[in-house]
Parts: C-alpha cells; structure tokens; sequence
C-alpha cells in the first residue's frame, strides 16, 4: 500500500512538473503574452489530458514564479513582468548553410537589434482607431513632416535636455536615411569626411557611397582627441564629421563633456558639418545623462530613430537642425520620399506618450544584460580578454589581445555562433584584434555564446 501511494505522489508532482514547464515555455517563448488570459482550470485540463488537480498546483507554481497572476473573478493571466513586457531580444537563430562544418543554423549575432516591446500591441491599435482615419485621406506616402507628430517629438526631446521646436525637425525613415538626406543636402559632395574608428558599419558604408574621401579618428574611452580632430580638419577643405557621442556603437563608450566642449570649438572654428548619431543616446546605462552634443554647439546636426529605443520595424527617424538648414532638409526629403508613412508616423506619435517608459524599463533590462555578459567573460579563464564597460547602448566591444578576430569569429561560426570580425567596423578595415557582443540577446543565449567563444579562444593561436 506505501508503495502505491509512494508511486502515486510521485507520480502527480511529475505531472504538474511537466504542466508547469510546458505553460512556462509558452510564456517564455512569447506564445503566451503578457496579460494574455488563459483558459479555464478544466478547460486547460482537457487540454493537456491531466486532472484539473494537477493543472491547479501547476498554476500555484508559477503564480509563486510571478509568471501568473489570478485576479478573482476574472480568471489567472500571464502577468506583466519587465522580461515578458519587453524580451528585448530579437530572434538570433538564422538559417545558415552548412559550408566547411557550419551547422544547419547558427546564433546569429552579428546585428544588435532589439525586438519590439509588448507596449506596442496597444499603442498601434490606439493609434490605429485615431489617427489612421484621418491619415487614410492622404495617399500614405507622405515625405513631408507631420505636424503633430513633428511638435510632439520636439516636446519629447526638450524634456530630455535638447531645447528643440518643430521647425527644427526633418522626419525621415531613419537615423541612416537621415545621415543620407544630410550628406545629400548639405555641402557639395566630394569633400572630406571624418569618422570615428571603430564605428557603425552602415555610416561607413553611407559616407562612402556619398563620394567623400574618408579619415578615421580614434573613439571610445581611449580615443575622442580634440587635438587630433583639429590635425584632420587642418585647411584648406571643410567637409562633413560623423560622431556617436552616446552609446558609441561598437564600444559603448560616452563622450566626456570636456571633449564635447572641445569638439564643439574645434567644428565651429574649422566650418565643418557636424553630424551627431544619437540614436544609442537614451540608452544610458549609468543614470549620468550628459548634454547633447548639440548644446555645445547649434550648428551640429543632429540624426537618430525609434529602432534601438522602440523597434526597427517602426520606420521613424528623424533629423534636428537649425531652422534654416531643416528648411533645405524637408524640400530635399519631400522631392526624394526619405520621409516615414503615414501609418508610422501616427504609430510614432501616440507612441511618444509611454516612450519614457519603454526605455526606462529596457535600459533596466539591458543592465541585467550587460552584467550577465561581464561575469560569463570573466568566468571563462581568458584573463587576456578586457573591455571598458558600456555607458550606454547595446555592444560589449571586446579586446581580444594577441587572437585574431577573423580566425575567432570563423571558429565561433564552425561551432554554430555567427559574429562580426573587427575589421568591419573600422576606417579601411584595419583592425583584427577586437569583437563586438551585443547584450541584447536573452541571459540564456548570451551563456551559449560565451561558451563557444571560450572554444573559439581555445582553438586560436595567441
């Protein structure tokens, strides 16, 4: 009889085990969303062919989880918690063809994006009810800048530090169309351009595509010297300057206020363009804002969107400029087309009424994030690794010492983990000692990589 009933109780917690593991990976997968309901206790029961008994104790179990929440008289949803209200991470698993040993498919790192938070569901929908109507009188191309939601991101932006008016406003289709809208606009091509090495591939990419011989001047926590840019922007040409000053992609680094008041001296004595990407900016991960580099000086044009802050699925951008310049910027957009729809601008605009949200609580998340990242890094046993901690953004910009990128990234690719090799980020592609993380990824995907990087570093020579 003990025997039995031994058998029994062991069997009834293998079952709620099984029922409450099978509920948490729906959750957890996004099949089963933040205050989504569930169904019934006897319907879930039905469901998965055990007794209503087993899914209540199962339920117990993630209602102590916090992954539920039972409201009486309503019924038990899938609770609102930060990492079910915004995952952050976006899909890393790619289709990868198998070549050489790859695998069928890989964790796919090599782009730092950010899936959109759940928030979104209820800002489209409520954008859609109001706004929609009214845009779908207009053809819904539209280039121009949207009054409402042009006077709305100014209100946005000056509550953040950045004193702006809407008429200092381009909307475009993102942060690199605006770079693009502005290296199109303003200042003949053909002329010099300076950017910071390493920096973000696609404004490499557009600065080369615009005809401009380019120079690199070293950035991040070890770089930024004012001394050095005046050297470069030397006479007797002027051209255009592309900066990250917040969240530096790759590094993450942030411009000290004492460069920005340096640069801001040298740019206005020298007569260059000025462009600043701010589009890492309210992604601060210290709590220590800084002002915006266009406060140290109002020529500086400034380029960023919602991709990083919201989702790069919201094709919405923008550029900020003097009055005189946006006016150059808005005939030049509404010619081209470089401007957002109109079903994303009215999205972007009722957007702006929780956006403060949305980036505290990523930002609180990206954290957690980034401090995973560091003790995985370090419990690997590769002391000749180093980094400088992230002030913002989403990239860990990894010193690999005496290992060659390119061998490492083709290792970690072999063991089924796709990155990026340093070269790709740096003028003339002359870096071969440096890999860029994101930390966007889920804790559990970020533990998978760092594994196979530990392999990779094995199997380098130093």
């Amino acid at each position: 009889m003990t025997e039995s009933r031994t058998s029994q109780r062991s069997d009834g917690i293998s079952r709620t085990h099984d029922v409450a593991a099978a509920l948490r990976s729906r959750i957890t997968h996004g099949e089963l969303r933040a205050h989504m309901r569930l169904p019934s206790e006897r319907a879930l029961a039905t469901q998965l062919n055990v007794s209503r008994v087993t899914v209540v104790r199962a339920l117990t179990r993630l209602r102590l989880e916090g992954l539920l929440v039972t409201r009486h008289g309503s019924g038990t949803f899938v609770a609102a918690t930060d990492r079910l209200m915004d995952t952050v991470a976006a899909r890393t698993v790619s289709a990868w063809q198998p070549v050489a040993g790859h695998p069928e498919a890989a964790i796919d790192l090599r782009w730092a994006t950010t899936a959109g938070p759940v928030d979104l569901l209820k800002v489209a929908a409520t954008a859609v009810e109001h706004g929609l109507p009214a845009a779908l009188a207009l053809d819904g191309t539209v280039a121009d800048s949207g009054d409402e939601l042009t006077s709305s991101l100014a209100e946005y932006l000056s509550a953040t530090g950045l004193p702006t008016r809407a008429v200092q406003l381009t909307l475009t289709s993102g942060a690199m169309a605006g770079l693009r809208l502005v290296l199109d606009t303003v200042g003949p091509p053909g002329r010099l351009a300076i950017a910071e090495t390493p920096s973000y591939p696609g404004a490499l990419r557009t600065l080369l595509q615009s005809r401009r011989r380019l120079l690199g001047w070293y950035a991040g926590s070890r770089g930024w010297d004012p001394d050095r840019l005046a050297y470069l922007m030397r006479p007797p040409a002027a051209g255009t300057l592309y900066v990250q000053p917040d969240g530096h992609n790759p590094t993450g680094a942030t411009m000290p206020p004492a460069v920005r008041a340096a640069l801001g001296r040298v740019t206005r004595a020298a007569g260059w363009v000025t462009i600043a990407d701010e589009t890492m900016r309210p992604l601060n991960l210290t709590g220590n804002t800084i002002p915006s580099l266009a406060l140290f000086n109002d020529s500086v044009l400034t380029v960023s969107s919602m991709s990083k802050i919201a989702w790069g699925g919201l094709r919405l951008g923008w550029v900020r400029a003097p009055a005189a310049v946006t006016r150059q910027l808005r005939q030049a957009a509404s010619i081209i087309g470089s401007g957002p729809s109109s079903l994303d601008q009215v999205v972007g605009t009722e957007l702006l009424n929780s956006i403060t949200g949305i980036i505290q609580r990523r930002t609180r998340l990206l954290t957690e994030n980034l401090q995973h990242l560091e003790r995985r890094l370090l419990a690997l046993g590769h002391p000749e690794l180093t980094w400088q901690r992230p002030a913002g953004g989403i990239t860990v910009w990894l010193d690999l010492a005496r290992h060659s990128s390119h061998e490492v990234v083709q290792e970690c690719a072999r063991l089924g983990v796709l990155l990026e090799p340093s070269s790709s980020y740096t003028v003339g592609g002359r870096d071969d000692r440096h890999l860029r993380i994101p930390f966007t990824a889920s804790p559990a995907i970020i533990d998978h990589a760092v594994d196979v990087l530990g392999q990779a570093l094995d199997r380098t020579t130093c």
